[in-house]
Order: structure tokens, then sequence, then C-alpha cells
């Protein structure tokens, strides 16, 4: 009987352990949107020479449109850190409000999407806009889209917006945050829970901010940042808690 108790002791302090060591991690989710763009090469370099987990959201447009494009998608096909997901074929044509004003056009659009590039994952970033839909919970940035995301739900899709934006300049692609400040920013969303779930960190990031020698630096240098704390895991976004 006391050894019986004993173990019951063990497993219940070794469960609370485990608990609390577990909420101390904070996951981190570095996702790209509207490859395969020019910048595709140097991340996809990046990421086979740093071995650790991303999301990529595609546009289907610029992998049928132009032959280099396509050679950076396959790069992508067959790098074994890279998960592939739906970011709509037209990416709206940058034409936002006329896209979702048509729910069933804008619906059609991302499952086109998906058959076209046999994605394997029901995972959905609507191009531009930050909205969730997850086992229930929902967040909108704004009403245009709404019932474009509620439709894709109803169809079994997990529609991933982000916490935090890398931002980049609109005439050359360069990123605007340093490696440094996105590093102090994470660290801040990380501590206060302040992101669609606790502890988990979805950071958006553009193909194209990654042309040049410098820009593709400034990632090696966010992920060598962040490794540096063991309390920080790189994942993607099949992964995320629902």
């Amino acid at each position: 009987m006391k050894k019986m108790s004993s173990v019951l002791v063990v497993l219940i302090l070794s469960f609370l352990f485990n608990k609390a060591y577990s909420q101390d991690k904070c996951y981190i989710y570095l996702t790209f949107d509207d490859g395969p763009l020019n910048g595709s090469e140097n991340i996809n370099d990046i990421i086979l020479k740093e071995k650790i987990k991303i999301s990529v959201f595609m546009v289907g447009e610029h992998v049928i449109k132009d032959k280099q494009m396509d050679t950076y998608a396959k790069y992508y096909d067959q790098n074994p850190y890279i998960d592939e997901y739906n970011h709509s074929f037209t990416h709206a044509n940058n034409h936002y409000e006329t896209f979702y004003n048509d729910v069933q056009r804008s619906v059609n659009d991302i499952l086109y999407n998906q058959s076209l590039l046999k994605l394997p994952y029901k995972i959905v970033r609507l191009p531009g806009r930050n909205m969730w839909r997850l086992n229930g919970r929902s967040k909108n940035d704004i009403s245009n889209g709404i019932q474009t995301a509620d439709q894709l739900a109803k169809l079994g899709y997990k529609v991933i917006g982000w916490d935090i934006e890398w931002q980049h300049r609109d005439n050359d692609g360069t990123p605007i945050q340093t490696a440094n400040e996105m590093y102090k920013s994470v660290q801040k969303l990380c501590s206060s829970g302040n992101t669609f779930t606790k502890n988990n960190v979805v950071m958006l990031i553009h193909d194209e901010m990654f042309q040049k020698s410098w820009e593709e630096s400034e990632l090696k240098q966010l992920i060598d940042q962040l490794r540096t704390n063991p309390n920080y895991i790189f994942d993607q976004m099949r992964f995320y808690p629902e």
C-alpha cells in the first residue's frame, strides 16, 4: 500500500513538473507569405543550413506563370524543414475588397489553389487579411473577408492569421525592423501572452524581403538570436495548438 502511494505521489509530481516546464516554452512560427518570389531561394538555403521548421503560404499563380518561380516552388517541395500551405491562387489580384465581396469567388480561388499545388494540409491564410478560424475560436481584423473565412472553416480549413509582422518597404521589399528589434518583440509576446494562443507566436514575413545578401543575413541573425533562448521552439502551423 505504501509502495502504491509513493508511486502515485511520484506520478502526480512528475505530471505537475512537466506541465509547469511545458508552460515555460514559447513556440515560434516563422511564416512566409506570397511565395514563390525572388527571395524564396535564399530562404530555402538558410533553412537547409539552419535546419529549423518553417511554414510557407503559397500563391499558385506565381508558380505557373514563371519557370524560375516554379523552380523555387520545387525547392520548397523538396525541403524537409518546410511545410507548404494555401495563400490563394491569385492573391486577390491585390484588390482585396472586391475579392471578398464575392464570397464564392474568393472561396473557389482558394480551393483551386489547394488542388493545383496539391497542398497536403487544409490550412490557409487569407491574402491581405489577419483572420483566424481555429476550433471554434475566431478573430477578425476588418469585416470584409469574414464570410470567406467562415465558409472556409465550414469546409474544414484552419484559417491562420499572425501575432506580429516583420514589415517591409513597398518599393523594394527590404525589411523595416532589424532582426534585433524583431527578437525583442517576440520576447515581449512570449512573456505577455498577448497572442491568439498563449505561449505561441506567429510571425508574418514575406519572401520578397530576402533578395539580397544583407537581407538574407538579417533572417539568419533573427534565427540565431531566437536560438539563444532554450525555451523557444521553432514549429510549423500544422502543429499549432487548437
